[in-house]
């Protein structure tokens, strides 16, 4: 089964990097050196360009697992509720979930893969521990640990699986609540960092004898590349900041 892990980009998405590499190293040619060789930075931007996309679309697929990982959570706490063994819980669970959020959902293949390991005599502690390894989510991980944990020990299992599902769930909620919170603080993010960009093109199509100095000779070109990695560090304090954790 798939490592959640690392992203893989596809041809689609590489694209989208190359793309935007390009596009960020034209601007930065002309705004910043007025030179149409220094359109190379997009070389060198592009492995940072890819590595941030694939951190971001891994981020979202994480925060997509946890999500979904919830729900089947909670349909089969409902099903275990209904008299169902644990293991028809997760089988019922996941055939409700797939009617849901339809066949080709991550969780809806996972639990597919999970039921049918069941039914070859694989324990679902084995199945779950492999899925908390692969995804590498912190919740998934601290419920399977439980899981493991009540299903050795025994007491009220039913109690202990409810209280954990009920723990996740609130930290999920708790995440999408502050995502929300934070989306227009992001918009701001986003606007400031090209404030820099909106300067340095209304001044150079206004009055273009302002910059004439910084354009054409090594030391201007040194002032605008210092200026550039000034400004490259903002941004990433910035993202730092806004980057809350539950």
């Amino acid at each position: 089964m798939q490592d959640y892990k690392t992203y893989k980009l596809s041809r689609k998405e590489k694209a989208r990097c190359i793309g935007i590499a390009l596009g960020i190293g034209g601007i930065v040619a002309w705004l910043f050196y007025r030179n149409g060789y220094a359109i190379a930075i997009a070389v060198v931007l592009y492995h940072p360009v890819k590595k941030a996309v694939q951190g971001r679309l891994c981020q979202k697929r994480e925060k997509e697992i946890l999500f979904q990982f919830k729900e089947i959570l909670q349909m089969a706490s409902a099903s275990l509720k209904a008299g169902y063994s644990m293991e028809n819980a997760f089988v019922h669970a996941r055939q409700e979930f797939a009617r849901l959020y339809g066949e080709g959902s991550l969780m809806a293949k996972e639990f597919a893969y999970i039921n049918h390991q069941v039914r070859l005599s694989i324990t679902l502690e084995v199945l779950l521990e492999d899925l908390a390894e692969r995804t590498g989510v912190e919740e998934i991980n601290s419920f399977t640990q439980v899981f493991c944990f009540a299903k050795r020990s025994g007491g009220d299992f039913m109690k202990i699986f409810q209280n954990t599902v009920d723990k996740i769930s609130q930290k999920a909620e708790v995440e999408r609540e502050i995502e929300v919170l934070l989306a227009a603080k992001r918009m701001e993010m986003k606007i400031m960092d090209l404030v820099p960009f909106g300067i340095l093109l209304y001044v150079g199509l206004t009055s273009p004898e302002f910059l004439d100095p910084l354009y054409g000779n090594w030391l201007g070109a040194g002032i605008m590349t210092i200026s550039l990695l000034v400004y490259g560090c903002a941004i990433k304090i910035a993202e730092k900041i806004v980057a809350i954790q539950v």
